[in-house]
């Protein structure tokens, strides 16, 4: 049975220490913790308590009840037996407002999730990461100290392999948000999405569908060199081939030699095999509108190869351009986020920036460990994996994650539909 992050709607009298640096409190001030209406949420029903697993695995209590744990200031120490803190990692001084705005949200996602499916003895403790590796490994340290028994952040990819290292001395976990594979492992965990995982969805969709045949239209960088790699191996696995991939500089206004050279490859596939030609688009915004425009501009018939995209795709600003009708991309259940992204704008006066739905996760999965007393590698990589506002999700023992995602397609009006429901349960682990 898959245990829903919601499995146990309570009160939360949730304690943050406001200890941030002083960057973090500039901008129209929100509210600090979500207003408790006096209402339960309702739900249809409640799993039941799973068992106890085999190995614990139990995090060390090296600190927690030493004379440096944190302990609210206005509790009494007798009161504070048995609490659990709960670090949150994250740039709340960066000089970039866009990167605080994202803190912000991610923070603010986290008290909710607390107060809507937490422990009534979980302590949030935010720590500010600032820009570098250095401050995030200082940050991790004073978490650790003040009894921190999981971690959740940092955001940025090269901070994770120093915060593990400062969190792997108690066997705390980290929940982290980047999207970079190669910095997890030794007890960090890849909360949000990557691209790997929307390549394998995409793609496996897309073979089951009849495609044989996939080409790549992408920027020159990281993350499409990333997005190359993954498909790849993945029409690999399926019996499937790559027959062109071609780049443009990131950024490029009208990469029209690149497309003239993928829309010949591309027209001498669909002749030869109909149908079974997809291009993929790993792009996003207006970039994503003018180098997809491109392809039928050279004469690709858009009727017959299908574009495909990854999670950029999930915007309604870009579902308007005609080349991207009938187009296929991976995303959360669009339903449950929209519930979230609504929650979140009643408690919070603003709608939630990207990634805070995963902020939620992070935060209710770790309340859910920590109200169970299981906050162990055996646990959190549990068979049957966890069911949260972004779809139901498990890790593997390298910090990745499984995901179950929807696939949406564009419409000749402007929106999107669910071609293909997520999943409802995770198979055996290979």
């Amino acid at each position: 049975m898959i245990l829903s992050l919601s499995w146990k709607p309570l009160i939360l009298t949730c304690l943050v220490t406001l200890t941030m640096a002083s960057g973090c409190a500039s901008g129209t001030v929100r509210p600090t913790t979500p207003t408790y209406t006096g209402n339960e949420r309702p739900e249809p029903s409640r799993p039941i308590r799973p068992a106890a697993p085999t190995e614990t695995g139990a995090v060390s209590d090296r600190y927690a009840d030493s004379r440096s744990a944190y302990i609210p200031r206005h509790l009494p120490r007798a009161d504070v037996v048995g609490m659990h803190r709960v670090a949150v990692l994250l740039p709340f001084s960066s000089n970039d407002p866009n990167v605080r705005r994202l803190a912000r949200g991610l923070f603010n996602a986290v008290q909710l999730a607390m107060f809507e499916v937490g422990s009534d003895r979980v302590v949030l403790m935010p720590k500010d990461t600032g820009g570098d590796a250095q401050l995030a490994g200082k940050a991790a340290r004073e978490a650790i100290q003040d009894g921190a028994v999981a971690i959740i952040g940092p955001l940025f990819s090269q901070q994770i392999a120093t915060v593990a290292a400062e969190a792997q001395t108690i066997n705390a976990p980290v929940l982290s948000f980047s999207t970079d594979i190669g910095s997890l492992g030794k007890g960090a965990y890849l909360v949000s999405l990557t691209p790997r995982t929307e390549v394998e969805r995409i793609v496996d969709y897309a073979v089951e569908a009849g495609i044989t045949r996939f080409a790549m239209f992408g920027p020159n960088s990281a993350y499409g060199r990333t997005v190359e790699t993954a498909l790849r191996e993945e029409t690999a696995k399926k019996g499937a081939l790559v027959v062109a991939v071609e780049y443009y500089s990131p950024g490029e206004s009208s990469p029209q030699q690149a497309a003239r050279r993928l829309a010949g490859v591309v027209k001498s596939e669909d002749r030869s095999s109909p149908g079974k030609v997809a291009v993929l688009i790993p792009e996003r915004g207006v970039q994503l509108r003018t180098v997809a425009s491109l392809l039928p501009y050279f004469d690709v018939n858009v009727r017959q190869v299908k574009f495909l995209g990854t999670g950029a795709w999930n915007d309604p600003e870009v579902w308007r351009e005609p080349s991207l009708f009938g187009g296929l991309f991976p995303a959360p259940d669009p339903a449950s986020v929209a519930d979230f992204d609504k929650r979140y704008q009643e408690v919070f006066g603003e709608a939630p920036p990207s990634l805070s739905s995963y902020g939620y996760d992070a935060g209710a999965l770790a309340a859910t460990l920590a109200g169970l007393d299981q906050i162990s590698s055996s646990m959190i990589e549990r068979d049957e994996g966890w069911q949260g506002i972004t779809g139901l999700f498990r890790f593997r023992s390298d910090g990745g994650a499984e995901r179950g995602l929807a696939v949406m397609q564009v419409q000749t009006q402007g929106g999107v539909r669910t071609i293909s429901p997520a999943i409802a349960s995770f198979g055996p682990v290979s």
